[in-house]
């Protein structure tokens, strides 16, 4: 049994060593469904103290709770920052040369050489992709959720946050997206089958726009925006201010390349 008072205080890789010396026989496990399954379980008897743990802490913190608004907002902004950093470096890095396209010719853009509408479409979908960890490390601001690879190191296959739902007082265990239309047809069974084995599955999306829910389960409730962030006490008009002002400003990097 995992004692949280000195687990808490270990290094993400003792934690690691420690959940999975839990799980008896974890290096037979072949199927990766069943190993989300054996890590869980064992995550399970302590996530609840865990999570309350966190909470105490962040109230006695000095400067105040990471919750406060204007320490949330400054939060987010440094997290935004660091991938709007990394990601103008990226796109900068991947602008297309109008010969490498026309010998690649896998559309009728690149056929063509157009530079411009070849890169406008790789901008969105690259931009689209990388965001989905960002909502996930915003999320993790919350003291009430815990993502489980950068806190304890263990990759839990379909999941990306733990959470203890401060409006029920439940853990719940979220699949986070950006948006409802994020799956593809194909896509939607495999999420089913990644949330089922958890209690208290809950498929999310960051943002609550006018596209339709490509995901559906009679027993896996699906939320977005503001019935997520609500969830782990992070105010939604927050994230959607920080979020345009990072595509606002990608856009005006995307211009200044075609310039």
């Amino acid at each position: 049994m995992i004692n949280v008072n000195s687990f808490i205080n270990e290094t993400r890789q003792r934690k690691k060593e420690l959940i999975l010396q839990e799980i008896q026989n974890y290096d037979t496990i072949v199927d990766e469904i069943e190993k989300a399954r054996a890590k869980s379980n064992v995550i399970n008897t302590f996530i609840v103290d865990y999570i309350n743990r966190k909470v105490v802490e962040d109230t006695n913190l000095t400067n105040g709770s990471i919750l406060e608004t204007q320490n949330l907002t400054n939060e987010i902004i440094t997290k935004i920052d660091i991938f709007k950093e990394k990601e103008v470096i990226k796109l900068k890095n991947s602008f297309p040369v109008t010969t490498e396209l026309v010998n690649s010719s896998k559309n009728i853009y690149e056929m063509a050489g157009a530079v411009k509408l070849t890169f406008s479409n790789k901008v969105t979908r690259t931009i689209s992709t990388d965001a989905g960890a960002l909502w996930e490390t915003i999320a993790n601001i919350s003291p009430y959720a815990i993502n489980p690879e950068s806190e304890f190191n263990i990759k839990i296959k379909g999941i990306d946050v733990i959470i203890l739902n401060i409006n029920t007082n439940i853990i719940e265990y979220i699949q986070l997206k950006t948006q409802k239309n994020t799956l593809t047809g194909s896509q939607v069974s495999r999420s089913v089958q990644e949330l089922s084995i958890h209690q208290n599955p809950v498929f999310c999306a960051a943002f609550n726009n006018n596209s339709s829910w490509t995901f559906s389960n009679t027993n896996i409730p699906r939320v977005a925006g503001e019935d997520f962030w609500n969830r782990i006490a992070i105010p939604y008009n927050i994230i959607c201010d920080q979020a345009r002002n990072l595509i606002l400003d990608l856009e005006r990097e995307f211009v200044s390349f075609l310039e």
